[in-house]
C-alpha cells in the first residue's frame, strides 16, 4: 500500500486534495492511505517518529517553516521519496528543486495536473519493483527486466540469454541460472534450453514458437511435461 502525506495550512485545500486522491488510486486499482497535516513541524515529528511515506505533497508557504527547508530534511531522511510541491507561488520553482522534488504543481493548476504526475511516479515504481536478473561480467553489471528474456541456453561453460536488446553471457551452468529465476515464468524445455513462458506463441512438433519469432527445440522426453506447463500457465493468465 502506497503511503502520501499531504501539508497545507488550509484544511479545506488539503482535504480535497485528500479525497482527490483516493479517487485516482482507485482508478488505478491499487490501495493508498493518505495523512494530512497543517505545519511542518507535525509532519517531522511523526517523520522523525518512525512514519515513512512514498509521496509528500508540500505547501511550501508555511506558517512555522519554509515548505523548502522541509523537502530537504525530507529528503535526507528518506533519499527515494517523492515529492512534490503544491504552491501559490511560482516564484519557488527553481527553489523547490533544490530538494529534489519530482514535480513542482501551481494550486490553480493541481487539478489537472496531480494524476497525470501520480500516474508517471507509479509507471517509475512499478519499473523499480519489477523482477529483473542481475548479470555481472568483470567490471560490467546489467540488470535484464525478466520479461525482457525470450529463453536461456548453455553454451560451453557459459549460460546465454536471449533478450529484447540481444545476447549476452555469463559463466554459470544452466542449472544455477535457473535457481536464480522466478520458477512460474521459466522452464526447460530440454537439457540445454529454458525458455519464458510469457514469450511462448505456440508449441508444435517439438519446436517452441517465441514472440520474436524464433523456435527452440524440445527434447522428446519433455514434451509431455513442456505442454503441462504452458498450458498450466495460459489457464492461470490468459
Amino acid at each position: 500500500m502506497l503511503k502520501i502525506a499531504v501539508l497545507d495550512d488550509e484544511a479545506i485545500f488539503y482535504e480535497r486534495v485528500s479525497r482527490r486522491l483516493y479517487l485516482i488510486y482507485e482508478k488505478m486499482h491499487l490501495a493508498v492511505d493518505v495523512d494530512c497535516y497543517r505545519s511542518g513541524r507535525e509532519l517531522m515529528y511523526e517523520v522523525d517518529d518512525g512514519k515513512y511515506y512514498d509521496i509528500y505533497l508540500l505547501d511550501i508557504d508555511l506558517p512555522d517553516m519554509s515548505g523548502i527547508d522541509l523537502g530537504r530534511e525530507l529528503r535526507e531522511r528518506s533519499p527515494y521519496c517523492y515529492i512534490i510541491f503544491l504552491t501559490a507561488y511560482p516564484q519557488y520553482a527553481i527553489e523547490g528543486y533544490s530538494a529534489r522534488a519530482y514535480q513542482y504543481i501551481l494550486k490553480d493548476q493541481w487539478e489537472q495536473k496531480l494524476e497525470t504526475t501520480l500516474s508517471n511516479i507509479q509507471k517509475e515504481i512499478n519499473a523499480q519493483t519489477e523482477p529483473s536478473y542481475r548479470i555481472t561480467v568483470g567490471p560490467k553489471l546489467e540488470k535484464v527486466p525478466v520479461k525482457d528474456i525470450y529463453y536461456l541456453y548453455k553454451d560451453g561453460k557459459n549460460v546465454i540469454f536471449q533478450t529484447r536488446s540481444g545476447r549476452t553471457s555469463i559463466r554459470k551452468t544452466l542449472s544455477e541460472v535457473y535457481e536464480e529465476l522466478p520458477k512460474e515464468e521459466f522452464i526447460y524445455v530440454d537439457r540445454s534450453f529454458i525458455v519464458n513462458v510469457q514469450h511462448v506463441m505456440k508449441l508444435k512438433n517439438k519446436e517452441i514458437y517465441m514472440s520474436n519469432g524464433e523456435k527452440v527445440p524440445v527434447s522428446k522426453p519433455q514434451l509431455e511435461r513442456v505442454k503441462i506447463e504452458i498450458n498450466a500457465y495460459w489457464r492461470s493468465h490468459i
